[in-house]
């Protein structure tokens, strides 16, 4: 192979590379983009060689050439990885950020739970959220017409019964009384609960974004960020799967979807959604304490966690 062949083979394999290049920064989606470089590293370069010259060392430089080009390709997919995590993670902090406001919101929350018997249970609740700290849920009771009210003020939390004593006591008082109620099994009852989980031992994926429809607000142009649990976080009571829509204006939480996958047979918690419903600038001080939510006198009791 004379000087002018060799030279030229070297200009073909640096333009194989460069296309590669500009086929993996073309402006589409990124996982197409990388495939589609990917299948032309697959897929052996055309570079001529001389009918006189050494074809093992022709092989060499080609195989050389898909090296450098699969190693450009790899740091490039890092890079769109890792460029996409932190768009995932700050769509996750600013909705953070939002929840923390001190602005009453209102949302709905839908729970189906498998039971023993492999029946599904679908509740609806109301639940009120105020920052980061304060939340008051009315949950159907038992009886028709009736409801239990639960929550917490910051520093205690507290349940109004349909019937009975209120209850009262701290953080901890409100998981334990759950645990003894299936259908309300779930520590995911604020907002930023979903949304701090999500920013930990999670693998985060932005999706395209979608259109959530606001009662009285019409459609909301939402960022879809999805969260996969890790696979060396073995909490199974974690959910296997978070999504988030935000508002793409406001940053704000719009829906909340947590998904646990249940073995065939196994009983539990199979959805937690929390879907935005308006602001309620008018709630009265006391709303997210037990005295809110008290009708006529009623006995209250205040406990510690180990006697609920």
């Amino acid at each position: 192979m004379n000087e002018h062949e060799e030279t030229r083979q070297q200009e073909l394999r640096e333009s194989w590379i460069e296309s590669l290049l500009m086929s993996a920064t073309a402006p589409q989606d990124h996982a197409d983009r990388i495939a589609r470089a990917m299948d032309q590293i697959e897929t052996e370069p055309q570079i001529p060689t001389s009918v006189n010259g050494k074809r093992h060392r022709s092989r060499y430089l080609q195989w050389g050439s898909i090296a450098v080009a699969a190693s450009v390709l790899l740091a490039l997919f890092l890079m769109v990885q890792n460029s996409a995590s932190r768009t995932a993670m700050a769509a996750i902090q600013r909705s953070l950020n939002v929840a923390a406001e001190r602005t009453a919101r209102k949302y709905l929350m839908q729970i189906d739970y498998r039971s023993a018997t492999g029946e599904t249970i679908s509740t609806e609740s109301d639940l009120y959220v105020q920052g980061s700290d304060r939340f008051a849920l009315r949950h159907p009771g038992l009886l028709p017409g009736t409801s239990v009210w639960l929550g917490q003020n910051g520093s205690d939390s507290w349940i109004v019964p349909a019937l009975g004593p209120v209850i009262e006591g701290d953080q901890t008082v409100l998981g334990r009384w759950m645990n003894n109620r299936q259908e309300l099994d779930t520590p995911y009852l604020h907002v930023t609960t979903m949304l701090t989980r999500m920013s930990r031992g999670y693998v985060l994926k932005s999706l395209d974004d979608e259109p959530i429809t606001v009662p009285g607000e019409g459609t909301v142009e939402c960022q879809h960020i999805h969260a996969r649990r890790k696979s060396f976080v073995k909490n199974t009571k974690l959910p296997d799967t978070i999504e988030l829509w935000a508002s793409r204006e406001s940053g704000m939480a719009i829906r909340l979807v947590a998904h646990w996958e249940l073995e065939d047979g196994e009983p539990g918690r199979e959805t937690s959604v929390l879907t935005f419903q308006n602001d309620e600038p008018t709630l009265s001080d006391d709303w997210f304490t037990a005295e809110g939510h008290l009708e006529g006198r009623r006995k209250r009791r205040r406990v510690n966690s180990s006697k609920i």
